[in-house]
């Protein structure tokens, strides 16, 4: 006999083959360069590297929520409204990480496009939309938003933001490549 799915499990499904799909079709269709180049005796960040990275994490996730119990429950009112702060919140993080760096230089005669890889200039965006969406994140889970939620936001900002941009020389912190 077969087993019925739960929601859950068809959800892990879905993300599964959306995982594979990114990692494995979407990515080598889109970039013509590797995880990581050598270019001219120096590593650099290929332009694969960072979907892959998000690929991974989604197929991940995705096998995680398959182990998972499985419990069969419907979608409730509860379950939209946090939707919904989810999608509030990753908006206004990303709408934050995307135009603060341009507006700290919005009434400068140089712009913001000289400055989007110069320490601390690059971090502006990149670390006050990563706070927010941390700190907002662990305040919404925990329905209490408190300053130590977002100084761990700040902390594991001020992590990934170096993770990224200490090892390769001629990287550019999202979404500073964009403007």
């Amino acid at each position: 006999m077969i087993r019925k799915f739960s929601a859950d499990r068809w959800l892990a499904l879905f993300f599964f083959c959306a995982g594979v799909l990114v990692v494995f079709v979407w990515i080598p269709l889109d970039t013509d360069t590797g995880l990581i180049e050598k270019v001219r005796r120096n590593l650099v960040v290929g332009d694969a590297l960072g979907p892959t990275i998000a690929g991974i994490i989604i197929l991940f996730g995705a096998v995680l929520l398959f182990l998972g119990d499985g419990a069969d429950k419907a979608l409730s009112i509860s379950n939209l409204r946090w939707l919904f702060g989810l999608f509030i919140l990753f908006a206004i993080a990303l709408v934050i990480m995307r135009y603060l760096g341009p507006l700290t230089f919005a009434l400068s005669e140089e712009g913001y496009r000289p400055f989007r890889a110069t320490p601390p200039w690059n971090y502006v965006g990149f670390l006050t939309g990563g706070t927010i969406m941390v700190g907002g994140l662990t305040g919404l889970a925990r329905r209490q938003f408190s300053m130590q939620d977002f100084a761990i936001g700040f902390v594991a900002s001020v992590f990934i933001a170096l993770a990224y941009d200490l090892p390769f020389d001629d990287l550019v912190l999202p979404p500073n490549g964009d403007v």
